[in-house]
């Protein structure tokens, strides 16, 4: 009984120092290396708009075949409104028509809600934005324009988050040069790199979000990212 005791104390010793001597060799691994946070940040401008309309007309159960029609050809007319201020046809994308009962407060239905979904997505941003801002068309038909949204895009966005995480890596490496001279170490190699999200926001702005941010609500720009990186030192 009593070896047994023994063996098992002896046994928890060599334990005890084989976790020890791992904690020494993980203590004097992270006491040379150095973790860096890089950044780097650019102002851009989007070069795409994508203009979301939704267009809305109320008739009653007897007139709703007219309204059909009439909705149906005020929207042929609007497509050749866009046409004619320099929007190509194959940049305009009209939805299916599609309604809705209202009823009254006896449960009845009293009138129907004929809608009808529109986008353009071009690069033509400032005769969108002109077009988006005067609703005259849509007054002079009588239309309740229910909902009308432009969305501020850019299509090199991959090209530039290839550009940003470069630049936020060398930005990483000169920190760690200049902390690492101040330190009288000498810099080794980088051990490894994680990238933070992209935060895509409006110019100057401070917000950030864990998932990462795309503000397509402004033309004007800004994308930002971090890299986190880890180096060895000598």
């Amino acid at each position: 009984m009593l070896n047994s005791y023994a063996r098992i104390l002896g046994l928890s010793f060599v334990v005890g120092l084989f976790i020890m001597g791992a904690f020494l060799v993980k203590s004097r691994q992270d006491q040379k290396s150095l973790r860096i946070v890089g950044y780097a940040n650019k102002q851009f401008v989007s070069d795409i708009v994508k203009w979301n309309l939704t267009v809305q007309k109320t008739t009653d159960i007897e007139g709703l075949k007219t309204a059909y029609r009439k909705l149906s050809s005020d929207i042929g007319e609007f497509k050749q409104y866009l046409i004619s201020k320099g929007i190509p046809e194959k940049e305009i994308s009209i939805q299916p028509l599609t309604s809705s009962p209202m009823y009254d407060n006896y449960g009845k239905i009293s009138t129907y809600s004929l809608t009808q979904n529109i986008f353009i997505i071009t690069d033509q941003l400032d005769d969108v934005e002109k077009l988006a801002l005067n609703p005259d068309f849509f007054a002079d038909k009588g239309l309740l324009l229910q909902m009308s949204n432009l969305s501020y895009l850019y299509t090199k966005l991959p090209d530039m988050k290839k550009k940003l995480l470069a630049d936020a890596t060398a930005d990483a490496l000169e920190r760690a040069k200049e902390i690492s001279s101040s330190a009288k170490v000498r810099l080794g190699k980088m051990r490894e790199a994680k990238a933070g999200v992209f935060q895509i926001t409006e110019p100057y702005s401070t917000d950030v979000s864990d998932y990462g941010i795309y503000n397509t609500s402004t033309r004007n720009k800004s994308i930002s990212v971090t890299i986190s990186a880890v180096f060895e030192l000598k």
